[in-house]
């Protein structure tokens, strides 16, 4: 009854006419009662079980060295310049002085191998350094950067260039498929027997939106890509074309479109911004700031009445995870705290952080859209994983950025400047049925690209809320 409500409910507020929209398949539809249960029974899957930090462990830093952390750890940087010329000696130091930071203040280093991962990794980059008088900054950035792939850590980076490859997403879209209790299949019948290469088919095909707002499959492959600041911005094309064995006897060679980061700057002097999508409110911030706290927080004020509307957390790169906590609670109504899915310990002693309430499921009248993106990073990730807990939440875009188990923390080194950021102590736990991993991100209930997500949402939204589907 709740979701008819709900139904009714968007309806009236989107008393808008289709007219000018591309003609819909003659292909059948999910009611909006039914895609919500949908997704809220694989949302209320996602179970906080007992997690264990054992693993994550500073086991080779003694209690004593401990407090050392402090020392490497800073807050303000100097001015960096990728040109500047260093000696051979001050190259030297600056390596040396990364890696005693990592021993004593990088929460995860005995997780990703201790002393000898860090000590091969260290000797690796001495040897590239060995018969080089002088190297600019952003050289020494780029040796250092190649040798420490072993850290799987999607926050580490140096000067955001990151040592370790994220799974980006290629979108197949030539043919719309539709799912069956066995396989899929194309609009006009044609049953799908196979994919080459890819033998589970519900891994690769992917709920939708089509161009005309109605829910189908699609194949999508997450293909790895090295981000820097910059090439992820560029165009990238996927190194895989899929072949397509129908039942029938034919195939069809599918082709991905190109990918690029999706990056929407709000305007001039504004921190927030508040508009209208098809009549649907959005509400967009691009950082957990907490000089503009009471912004963001009035943004859930704004919302929580609305029958429908969207948070478009694309361009969101993180920052205070506390905010996207209180904006949650601020949304459902639940208190001062919001259940959590995952939760943090230091591992320096396994302890518990004691912040994360207990998982939970949450009631809740009204439609919720996240617009998430490969942007979407850190507690952006943290808020679209914590509003799983809460009904009537939809997740469309991309898999977001993949950085989930740690949080950042910073240090310079001394003559380069280069800006390295890490987390010094914690670790943040998640379940294990949970769609999500580092690098990879947490992925979106209806796969679409970034950039399109809000109008396709909007586009769905009005299709489902019409009586009967007309």
């Amino acid at each position: 009854m709740k979701h008819r409500i709900l139904a009714a409910l968007v309806s009236a507020a989107l008393c808008i006419s289709l007219a000018g929209c591309a003609d819909a398949l003659d292909i059948p539809q999910p009611t909006l009662e039914e895609l919500l249960d949908e997704v809220n029974a694989e949302h209320q899957s996602i179970q906080r079980d007992e997690l264990d930090p054992t693993p994550y462990l500073r086991t080779s830093l003694s209690l004593e060295d401990q407090s050392k952390a402090r020392e490497y750890m800073t807050e303000t940087f100097s001015d960096y310049d990728p040109d500047l010329k260093l000696d051979h000696s001050q190259a030297v130091e600056d390596v040396n002085y990364l890696f005693e930071a990592c021993y004593y203040a990088y929460g995860l280093y005995d997780y990703f191998g201790g002393h000898p991962a860090f000590d091969a990794a260290q000797e690796a980059i001495l040897h590239d350094l060995e018969d080089q008088d002088t190297v600019t900054c952003q050289q020494l950035e780029q040796i250092i950067a190649s040798h420490l792939g072993f850290i799987k850590d999607g926050h580490f980076s140096i000067n955001q260039n990151h040592p370790a490859p994220f799974q980006i997403p290629f979108f197949f879209r030539q043919t719309a498929f539709l799912k069956t209790e066995n396989s899929y299949q194309t609009v006009d019948g044609k049953t799908v027997e196979s994919v080459e290469n890819h033998a589970d088919l519900d891994e690769l095909f992917k709920r939708s939106i089509s161009k005309q707002g109605q829910i189908v499959y699609y194949p999508v492959l997450l293909k790895e890509a090295m981000f820097d600041g910059q090439s992820e911005f560029e165009k990238h094309t996927c190194d895989e074309e899929l072949t397509v064995h129908y039942t029938d006897g034919t195939t069809e060679t599918l082709t991905a479109e190109p990918w690029k980061q999706y990056f929407e700057q709000l305007s001039k002097n504004k921190n927030t911004e508040l508009r209208q999508t098809k009549e649907i409110p959005v509400f967009q911030f691009n950082n957990f700031n907490t000089e503009y706290r009471d912004e963001i927080l009035d943004g859930a004020e704004q919302l929580k009445d609305e029958p429908v509307s969207m948070l478009d957390l694309r361009s969101n790169t993180g920052g205070d995870s506390t905010i996207g906590n209180q904006w949650l609670s601020t949304y459902g109504n639940t208190g001062r705290s919001f259940p959590s899915n995952n939760e943090s310990f230091s591992t320096l002693n396994g302890k518990s952080s004691g912040v994360s309430l207990p998982d939970k499921w949450i009631s809740h009248d009204n439609l919720l859209i996240l617009l998430a993106g490969k942007v979407s990073g850190s507690a952006a990730e943290d808020l679209i994983e914590n509003a799983c807990n809460l009904e009537n939440v939809l997740i469309v875009g991309e898999n977001t950025f993949g950085s989930l188990l740690a949080n950042a923390g910073y240090i310079e080194l001394p003559n380069s400047k280069c800006g390295v950021t890490m987390s010094a102590s914690s670790v943040f736990l998640h379940p294990n049925n949970e769609p999500s991993e580092e690098f990879q991100g947490f992925e979106p209930d209806l796969w679409v690209p970034a950039d399109e997500a809000e109008e396709l949402a909007a586009k769905l939204i009005q299709r489902l809320s019409k009586p009967e589907n007309e």
